[in-house]
């Protein structure tokens, strides 16, 4: 749910008074997929530092 609501176009902000009812059928939907209601996701970051001379 945390990182649903990260994004800009399903920020609570963006959502308004539909927040619960978007929320309730995002939960559905996801223990739908997985009973287990857990997700793993593996992200990778990379950082490219450079300095002028």
């Amino acid at each position: 749910m945390g990182l649903q609501f990260s994004n800009s176009y399903t920020a609570p902000g963006m959502l308004g008074e539909r927040r619960g009812a978007f929320e309730e059928d995002l939960r559905q939907a996801l223990l739908a997929h997985n009973p287990a209601g857990q997700y793993d996701e593996t992200i990778r970051t990379e950082a490219l530092l450079a300095v002028r001379p």
